[in-house]
């Protein structure tokens, strides 16, 4: 109760193409490797362009932002010799057995109550705080566990080193990259599984495939903001801080990059 939802797809031409182009991807789902990438391309442009609104307006959410923006302070908190008090700060509150994944549950719930303070949850926070858990998940969690243990200190060692330049590109790369995916796929399941047994996909397993295939394009896709990332958090950081009103405004930037990446690529699928 109480989320923004974004909605169901609407009868338009464009999410017609949407669904025209998914039969041709189901029935070519055995086709070699580089004609199954040129459908997922193909799917991603025709989706980005067929849910524009909905992407321009998640610029604009305060959970995504917010999210963006706690990441900056869970790594720059990484660096400090009092991280607890660090992370304290930002709403997290670790224990000394935290791992990554007691972290990813903090994160999500300082998001929570910062939005619950001014506003209503909404399906692209919801998005958002995901793709900041996958995204930590995926980079620190085998560095979190040594042969020495696991625990908060050797968490603080994992995310410290996506506090450097090359280290948060990588963060920004996995994260927007997980991000449009959860976005384009919240339309696209509609889709597919209006597709399942009557449409193209004969089977669950397919549609599994499918979505696998639309995370991995997105994310390789999202390399577009990968150094863009990286430069900013370490540039803005030294000059002035990052905050939650330049780190907003870095938000919408790497979004347009990303829709316009998505949008080009076809040709080269």
């Amino acid at each position: 109760m109480g989320h923004t939802r974004l909605g169901t797809i609407p009868k338009s031409r464009k999410w017609s193409e949407v669904v025209a182009e998914l039969a041709r991807f189901g029935s070519d789902v055995a086709a070699e490797q580089r004609t199954l990438q040129a459908g997922i391309a193909t799917i991603a442009r025709r989706a980005i362009e067929a849910a524009g609104g909905a992407l321009k307006g998640a610029a604009d959410d305060i959970g995504l932002r917010y999210t963006f923006y706690l990441l900056t302070q869970i790594t720059l908190s990484a660096r400090e010799e009092d991280w607890v008090e660090a992370l304290r700060k930002n709403g997290i509150d670790l224990s000394g057995s935290s791992s990554v994944f007691d972290l990813t549950v903090e994160l999500q719930a300082a998001v929570d109550r910062r939005i619950s303070a001014s506003s209503h949850p909404s399906d692209v926070s919801e998005m958002a705080q995901s793709a900041a858990g996958e995204a930590i998940a995926a980079l620190a969690s085998s560095e979190a566990v040594t042969m020495f243990g696991s625990g908060r200190d050797e968490l603080q060692r994992a995310i410290r080193s996506l506090s450097t330049k090359k280290g948060f590109s990588d963060l920004g790369q996995v994260f927007f990259g997980r991000f449009i995916a959860r976005l384009l796929n919240f339309y696209l399941s509609r889709v597919t599984a209006s597709q399942l047994g009557a449409g193209e996909f004969r089977q669950v397993g397919e549609i599994s495939s499918f979505n696998q295939a639309l995370q991995a394009h997105c994310e390789q896709s999202a390399r577009i903001v990968r150094d863009f990332c990286g430069e900013w958090y370490s540039k803005t950081e030294f000059i002035q801080g990052i905050d939650l009103e330049n780190a907003s405004a870095f938000v919408a930037v790497a979004l347009k990059k990303l829709r316009s990446e998505l949008q080009r690529q076809e040709a080269e699928a």
